[in-house]
């Protein structure tokens, strides 16, 4: 009887056993199972992948527009190739690069393209290169003629660019710029104000400068202002006049951009990268360059023109280029003039600066005052 008993128990045992083991193989076979799903399951790019597409297509943007980033910044990016068309439509972008070996083209080409079989090059006949409907003449500067779409240009995402003024140098990183160029790091706002009857201006409209002016801790421009002004220690008079020396001596004055019909409007990044601008760009790069170090000022519109204006402290006021609002006295820091010295130099056409018709500050980029009602302008 009490060996039937063992038996028994012994079979049951077995049983357990055989049901464990049995539901362990189920454990591992579903795990198995869901971890195969899992590796099957395409996986999206990482933070790192997505931000080198960011700013692979911000730098693409920009070589596309060389108003807006420069022959430097072309050449840092892409060497001796240049980018001459980017269709966005059909994403296809054309480039051309001059004459050279072969050997120095596929080393171009192998440095620049992720992949050399998604490059279409064109053909040379009867003194041109030609490809689809694209065909320039072609020259020592215009070796090659070839395509590709955007995805598969090979930008260095980490990289930093370097443009050497006379005694300080801006150098920044490529996702300074495209946070720059997205307009994460400027004001931002409603580009397109409506104007009086009343106004000097040719047209009806004028645009609103302050959204291009960069935010305070914008780390390329703060790197700048800090350099400008390493040598004025804390003295406010001194550390205001080194910025506005350096904007006034060292970025060319932009005829072109002056007389264009339309107004070209570029961020304080893209008049250092081009080293050029007309008195709304000088004036941009000046605001931005105030905001690093923590100063205030006013954006004074004129008739055609525009202007920064700083509070007058301890500068003298012997030039008479003074504004007074919110009661207090302003004095003019002009961008255009060649060794501007602030309360000092005087101009021969003062009416064009002291006719101030609107007023602004950036950090209100959505408020632009007349300075004549105090009434506020109203953005289309």
């Amino acid at each position: 009887m009490s060996d039937s008993l063992f038996e028994s128990h012994a079979k049951r045992n077995n049983n357990y056993k055989i049901i464990a083991i049995g539901a362990a193989a189920l454990v591992i076979f579903v795990a198995s199972a869901y971890g195969l799903y899992v590796y099957s399951i395409p996986k999206g790019p990482n933070p790192e992948e997505e931000l080198a597409v960011e700013i692979r297509n911000s730098m693409v943007l920009l070589l596309d527009y060389q108003t807006f980033s420069g022959e430097e910044f072309r050449q840092q990016l892409l060497g001796k190739g240049r980018l001459e068309k980017y269709k966005i439509v059909i994403d296809e972008a054309i480039f051309t690069y001059p004459k050279s070996s072969d050997e120095e083209f596929l080393e171009f080409v192998n440095k620049h393209f992720w992949d050399i079989t998604k490059v279409e090059f064109g053909t040379e006949a009867d003194g041109e290169l030609k490809l689809a409907d694209y065909k320039v003449t072609a020259s020592d500067p215009f070796g090659r003629l070839f395509r590709t779409t955007r995805g598969n240009i090979r930008i260095d995402h980490r990289q930093t660019l370097s443009f050497p003024f006379r005694k300080v140098s801006y150098s920044p990183t490529l996702e300074e710029i495209k946070n720059l160029t997205n307009n994460s790091q400027v004001y931002g706002g409603r580009m397109i104000t409506q104007v009086p009857e009343r106004s000097f201006s040719p047209t009806t409209i004028f645009a609103n400068h302050g959204i291009m002016v960069a935010k305070p801790g914008e780390p390329s421009l703060k790197r700048l202002a800090d350099e400008i002004t390493r040598d004025a220690g804390t003295d406010r008079y001194a550390r205001i006049q080194s910025l506005v020396d350096f904007v006034s001596n060292e970025i060319e004055y932009s005829y072109r951009e002056a007389l264009s019909r339309g107004e070209t409007l570029k961020r304080g990044d893209e008049t250092l990268m081009t080293r050029n601008g007309d008195c709304s760009n000088k004036t941009i790069l000046l605001a931005s360059l105030l905001e690093q170090i923590g100063e205030d000022y006013l954006l004074l519109y004129t008739p055609r023109h525009i202007t920064v204006a700083v509070p007058q402290g301890e500068f003298v006021n012997a030039n008479k280029l003074d504004f007074t609002w919110d009661g207090k006295p302003w004095l003019i820091a002009e961008t255009t003039v060649p060794g501007f010295q602030v309360g000092i130099t005087m101009v021969t056409e003062s009416r064009i600066l002291t006719k101030v018709e609107y007023v602004q500050n950036p950090k209100n980029s959505g408020v632009i005052f007349d300075a004549n009602s105090y009434e506020v302008l109203k953005f289309l």
